[in-house]
């Protein structure tokens, strides 16, 4: 039709690149991010990169669906010789490859395709007071939650998985550590610490 403007198609969106960084939260020096494999709480990974993009912070995405309480995902003691020397902490996407995480592995490579220093880390125990343990063991001064544990299912409660049980870890210690919720949409709100 003539005088009307030409539409083009949309274009393709990553929401891992395209994503606009949320201003209300600052840049960390290194933050941890509670995440799963599947799409679950990729709005969670979301947010981290776009706070680690923002302010070159070094990014861990945490897999939340790795602990079991059957089995470790990591190499013990009883493993091959050498063979837990060959893995670091946090782990590269490559590392991750090497132990069967491969779903997991291309959200940490997706990151780092985004410009961030990511890494990723298989949780051994479930519950987010052991996210934040690892998290303060390594020097994060943010952590990146789910908004909806704030009410969580009954699994979740059973597992430790609450936001509750962050920010009890959070506030035992003192620490500069600030725990943020991220809603479905990308929204974000403090739960405890400063930011």
């Amino acid at each position: 039709m003539p005088g009307a403007p030409a539409t083009r198609p949309d274009p393709e969106v990553s929401s891992v690149t395209d994503r606009p960084a949320d201003d209300a939260v600052p840049s960390a020096r290194l933050l941890v991010a509670y995440v799963s494999e599947d799409d679950e709480l990729d709005h969670v990974r979301d947010a981290a990169v776009a706070i680690g993009r923002r302010g070159g912070s070094r990014v861990i995405l945490y897999d939340r669906d790795s602990a079991s309480a059957f089995s470790d995902p990591m190499p013990n003691r009883w493993a091959s010789q050498a063979e837990g020397a060959q893995f670091g902490d946090p782990l590269s996407d490559q590392e991750l490859v090497k132990l069967g995480r491969e779903p997991f592995a291309r959200k940490v490579a997706a990151a780092r395709e985004a410009g961030v220093d990511a890494w990723g880390w298989l949780a051994s125990d479930h519950g987010t007071d052991a996210m934040v343990s690892y998290a303060r063991d390594h020097g994060a001064d943010l952590i990146l939650l789910p908004a909806d544990l704030e009410d969580p299912g009954l699994g979740e409660r059973l597992k430790g998985e609450t936001v509750d049980k962050a920010v009890e870890e959070v506030e035992e210690t003192p620490t500069t550590l600030a725990v943020v919720l991220v809603a479905p949409d990308g929204s974000t709100e403090l739960a405890a610490g400063r930011l």
